[in-house]
């Protein structure tokens, strides 16, 4: 596999974490909205645009790893579907589980 390949696996990859992390967004959307409604504020002041572009950056991070990885672990593979969707499916549950470490680190520092 030369360069222009392996770019193209961690583009992919990345993307499709940036997917899995598209379809968490949107679950997270639903809550904050529950949440908004119930507290009379409105959406804007609970919803944070900091922590969405991070959380978009650790997934396209983490299924670009996984893109590698799974592309290293079956060279000379097609490419199929369930591939795809695994990388998605890494890219939501990788960010869920790399963001809980996160603020369970900063929420701990900060008692």
């Amino acid at each position: 596999m030369n360069a222009w390949g392996v770019l193209s696996y961690l583009l992919l990859g990345g993307l499709l974490g940036a997917v899995g992390q598209g379809l968490r967004f949107i679950v997270g959307l639903k809550k904050k909205y529950d949440e908004s409604s119930a507290s009379g504020r409105d959406l804007k002041e609970i919803f944070d645009y900091r922590e969405l572009w991070l959380s978009f950056v650790i997934a396209f991070l983490v299924g670009a790893i996984a893109g590698i990885l799974g592309v290293i672990s079956h060279l000379g593979e097609e490419i199929t579907v369930d591939f795809l969707f695994t990388i998605i499916g890494i890219g939501y549950v990788g960010t869920d589980f790399i963001e809980g470490l996160i603020k369970k680190k900063v929420f701990l520092r900060a008692r």
